[in-house]
């Protein structure tokens, strides 16, 4: 017999028991065998999908982390049971353990929560005011109101607050505005804007809240204590390294390319341990990186919880060579290192146009990749057509939409897009590369004009390296040599 919080219950094993600070659990067995009794601490998380991007949340449960106890003790074997009635036999992906854990917690919280209790200690009145505050720190707020919106007196709101929170509801205010405004001064924006946006009308005012928590004003922030960064999308690493710094963490490529990143200043200064997995949340190395900063692109969708490590700041992608980079070097007092690799890239850009026009006037070409599920053919659009059709003017292949991003195919439309030259990439799997050698078997591909002339050429891991300075650099020498022959 167990006693929660005064209620008797029948106990047996594997009885699944949620407790919140402040329950009392009595215990008293009628045999004198030792028992044992588990504490399991967890941590989960959500899994989203969208335009073949995946994010990364923490799932919303229906009392977050803080669930009550119903009056009868339910097993794991009950919920277990009761959740797969639910479940389609038949779903099944790479990513169900982790949607089907999240439901699991979903469904014992449903059976464990009671209709109808109040809240007697709070707990979800403070809950909603945190989400309240979390959602509107630009706005003028009152204690009276929040303490009104969690259920409590003002004295009692603001002591249980502290309790909580180690500060008072206005310095919580003041911590996320700050954060927020430590994001925003990694762009384009000035000051003013920054302080507006966060819920100051007055700059000086902004100025000076911001300094009373960091130590320097908004303008020298970046410069001045922003050392440490974290590289959370492809090609920001090599814009970081091109100027002069090294990431503290970043997107490792192994997961994305056929082999591993060759340029020695792009894989050796960051060390292994703080290598991401671009599959994966990260989470933990991302907290031993300790940053002060982590830099994404706006290409993902954005993780809000990654806020709770470091404020996150998200660049606007250009596909234009340094654009991004003199954007970053202006805001990391770095402008000359931005300006010294933007010359020397226009100078390489001239005498390899020049080479390729020598030899073959302007030539169409073709950047395919093969993937596990798809043929795809790419077109101006991104890092690749910036390159090629861009920045060494050569053509798309004939039959290709002019304005479309990218062109998933099928085999028997391999022969619709002519090329003279063809540069072909294939993802690291075996899947991939069983649907490679599909296609070089297939008569539609011997009938092509660029592989009947030995015109195809191995991309490698250009695609990627053409979202970075250097890799870009790197990547219109490669194909200079190629069609140099």
């Amino acid at each position: 017999m167990a006693v929660v919080n005064g209620t008797p219950l029948t106990v047996k094993k594997g009885d699944l028991f949620y407790v919140q600070p402040g329950m009392t659990i009595e215990g008293k067995f009628g045999s004198e065998q030792a028992i044992h009794v588990s504490i399991i601490m967890f941590r989960a998380i959500m899994l989203h999908k969208e335009n073949r991007n995946w994010s990364v949340s923490q799932p919303k449960f229906p009392f977050p982390a803080k669930l009550d106890i119903s009056s009868q003790a339910i097993s794991i074997h009950d919920a277990i049971l009761y959740f797969i009635k639910r479940e389609s036999p038949h779903r099944s992906d790479r990513f169900t353990k982790s949607r089907k854990l999240s439901n699991l917690l979903h469904a014992v919280a449903s059976l464990n929560s009671t209709q109808g209790e109040g809240d007697p200690q709070g707990v979800l009145g403070m809950e909603r005011t945190l989400a309240y505050i979390a959602q509107n720190y630009s706005k003028e707020m009152r204690i009276e109101h929040l303490a009104k919106m969690a259920g409590f007196s003002m004295n009692h709101f603001t002591r249980s607050f502290k309790h909580q929170m180690n500060m008072t509801p206005t310095e919580y205010i003041v911590k996320q505005r700050i954060s927020k405004a430590k994001q925003l001064l990694f762009s384009s924006k000035k000051a003013k804007e920054v302080a507006e946006q966060v819920g100051y009308k007055d700059e000086h005012y902004f100025s000076r809240a911001f300094k009373k928590v960091e130590g320097v004003a908004p303008t020298l922030y970046i410069k001045n204590k922003c050392h440490r960064i974290a590289a959370l999308y492809y090609g920001i690493d090599d814009h970081l390294l091109t100027l002069g710094l090294t990431p503290v963490a970043a997107l490792s490529y192994k997961e994305r390319v056929s082999y591993s990143y060759p340029l020695p200043e792009l894989s050796g200064d960051i060390e292994n341990k703080f290598k991401l997995d671009s599959r994966k949340s990260n989470y933990e190395k991302l907290m031993r990186s300790k940053p002060d900063m982590m830099l994404t692109s706006d290409r993902l969708l954005q993780d809000d919880s990654l806020n709770q490590i470091a404020p996150t700041a998200v660049l606007a992608h250009s596909n234009q060579y340094g654009q991004m980079l003199e954007q970053m070097a202006k805001i990391l007092g770095r402008e000359r290192q931005a300006a010294d690799w933007v010359e020397r890239y226009r100078e390489q850009m001239t005498v390899i146009k020049q080479n390729i026009n020598t030899r073959w006037g302007t030539p169409s070409v073709a950047f395919i990749r093969v993937s596990p599920h798809f043929y795809r053919v790419y077109g101006a659009g991104n890092q690749t057509g910036a390159l090629l059709y861009d920045d060494l003017a050569l053509h798309l292949p004939k039959g290709f939409p002019n304005r479309e991003w990218a062109k998933d195919i099928q085999l028997e439309e391999v022969a619709s897009f002519h090329a003279d030259h063809i540069f072909i990439m294939t993802d690291p799997t075996d899947e991939a590369r069983q649907r490679l050698q599909l296609l070089l078997r297939s008569e539609q591909w011997t009938s092509l004009e660029a592989v009947r002339h030995q015109r195809v050429y191995e991309a490698g891991d250009m695609f990627f390296k053409a979202l970075g300075p250097t890799g870009r650099m790197w990547a219109i020498d490669y194909v200079a040599s190629q069609l140099r022959g």
